[in-house]
């Protein structure tokens, strides 16, 4: 999440009783301060550098560099709220060019660094914002539709904090997808600048007008009507799932095998969970039955399947150990994510065919 702007001030008042970790990791974009104790793994800081300059060209920004790098700091859990400027409800936060963390890769806060410059809208569009574009990290395919909270019970709110209350950031970052899809990107951010942290129902419904060409109830008609079967991972926009190396198909079958570790140079995490993740795509030839077999040596290994496009197709999770599971997989391309746990080196692998034709894997 975000904090107000004045928030830095309150910040060196903490910062006088409870130091901060220096620099552990510099990178093109991003310099990462860690707690003793935190072990990287081997893509982490590549992954975050990738990212801020992949989002900030999705923005039409020039990601930063030398003294203006974003500095991600990687604190202890339990000292986390004591030694910044996060509020309580919050698992990290972000302003003013740092972010606070206890985990890393945290995209989410990454984004609203990048996003700083554009402006400092109500968090109905600043969440929404870091929802949409966080990426799918360790997270499992959702299937199904969500249901909504109503986007007026979220437009008077002014703090992220009462957003979290709410429970309204997954509702948050679906509206703002809905609004890129419709209205595209360029036309979404011109909103995000022209919104104040203040901005009334009715100043909204101005904005709306004079930027989408749409009023704010039609827009939230609309986002009822089209967004109700699409997932969070459906709806993000997957900027590195979908631009990772593909991996290749032989046969008419899809066959990859590795070991996975997290001091591999391709692993990223440790996330929330402890786990590791290495990050592919697979482009699926056809529309139609396939069936996906996954090995691997620890029952925690498994395999997700995201499609690439907006709010179209379901993805799909196997974990080792699970019977080939027959999937219905759209054609075109697909996020192939490959996790296991950080703590330790296994091995996982993964086989994608038709129906009519069993995987048999090595």
């Amino acid at each position: 999440m975000t904090v107000p702007r004045f928030a830095p001030l309150l910040g060196l008042a903490f910062a006088a009783c409870f130091e901060l970790p220096e620099p552990t990791h510099h990178g093109a974009h991003v310099v990462i301060a860690a707690d003793p104790g935190f072990e990287l793994c081997g893509g982490t800081h590549a992954h975050m550098d990738a990212f801020v300059a992949a989002l900030s060209a999705e923005f039409g920004l020039t990601p930063p560099t030398g003294d203006d790098r974003f500095t991600f700091y990687l604190l202890d859990a339990d000292e986390l709220h004591e030694r910044n400027i996060c509020p309580d409800e919050a698992a990290a936060c972000a302003s003013n060019g740092n972010s606070y963390n206890p985990y890393a890769p945290l995209d989410h806060e990454l984004v609203h660094n990048v996003a700083g410059p554009l402006g400092d809208p109500l968090p109905l569009f600043s969440e929404g914002l870091a929802e949409a574009f966080e990426g799918l990290g360790d997270a499992a395919p959702e299937t199904g539709g969500r249901s909504f909270l109503p986007i007026r019970d979220l437009v008077g709110l002014t703090t992220g904090v009462q957003l979290i209350r709410a429970g309204g950031y997954s509702t948050a970052g679906a509206f703002t997808t809905y609004l890129i899809r419709r209205h595209g990107l360029d036309a979404y951010l011109r909103l995000y600048a022209a919104v104040g942290p203040l901005e009334t129902a009715r100043g909204l419904d101005d904005l709306f007008r004079e930027e989408l060409g749409v009023s704010l109830d039609d827009s939230i008609s609309a986002f009822e009507l089209t967004m109700a079967r699409c997932t969070r991972q459906e709806g993000d926009a997957k900027l590195l799932e979908c631009a990772a190396p593909e991996l290749e198909w032989s046969g008419g079958r899809l066959l990859h095998h590795r070991s996975l570790g997290c001091d591999q140079d391709d692993a990223v995490g440790p996330y929330s969970q402890g786990s590791a993740v290495v990050f592919h795509t697979v482009t699926v030839p056809a529309d139609g039955d396939y069936v996906v077999t996954v090995i691997g040596d620890d029952p925690r290994s498994r395999v997700d399947l995201q499609p690439c496009s907006i709010c179209r197709d379901e993805g799909v999770g196997v974990a080792a150990g699970e019977p080939p599971r027959t999937v219905a997989l759209a054609a075109g391309r697909h996020s192939l994510r490959l996790h296991g746990p950080a703590s330790i080196r296994t091995s996982v692998g993964v086989g994608i065919e038709p129906v009519d034709a069993p995987v048999h894997m090595p």
